[in-house]
């Protein structure tokens, strides 16, 4: 009898599967998404990251893989601006590694969304994060959010 995988387990599978595979081979034709996900990309864009991140989360309980994979790198994303919002370095930090990776398989655009500049986004903010001297959170907060881009072609 075979044991079912825990979804973490499902996660990584499926994500080696689209590191090695590529998005196109294992879902040549994604689902459009729900209303939903194009309300959590405006909740993003205006920066309320933790309505974002709940929105998303609806859509992605209802994803099947690899789609879903997609769903979750941009809920780690809006968590992670909801942890530097906070100042929680560690927090911060956790959520935007597993948002760059999980959006990896998704460059440089998937469902009409530019994935490119997002990820390079959520790379400076590791990099600052990373830093030797990292800058000091009230300079943080000034620090742009990134916006998810749709592309309009």
């Amino acid at each position: 009898m075979q044991v079912p995988m825990n979804r973490q387990a499902q996660d990584m599978e499926w994500l080696g599967r689209l590191q090695r595979d590529g998005v196109q081979t294992l879902l040549p034709q994604p689902v459009d998404p729900p209303q939903l996900f194009f309300k959590a990309i405006g909740q993003f864009n205006d920066g309320a990251h933790w309505h974002c991140h709940e929105t998303l989360e609806e859509v992605w309980h209802h994803t099947l893989y690899p789609q879903r994979l997609f769903y979750y790198a941009l809920i780690k994303a809006a968590v992670g601006f909801v942890h530097a919002g906070r100042h929680n370095e560690r927090g911060a930090i956790s959520q935007f590694q597993a948002a760059k990776a999980y959006l990896e398989p998704f460059l440089p655009r998937y469902l009409g969304v530019r994935t490119e500049p997002l990820h390079h986004e959520i790379a400076a903010w590791l990099e600052r994060l990373h830093s030797p001297a990292p800058l000091p959170w009230d300079a943080f907060d000034q620090v742009p959010r990134p916006k998810i881009q749709l592309a309009l072609s």
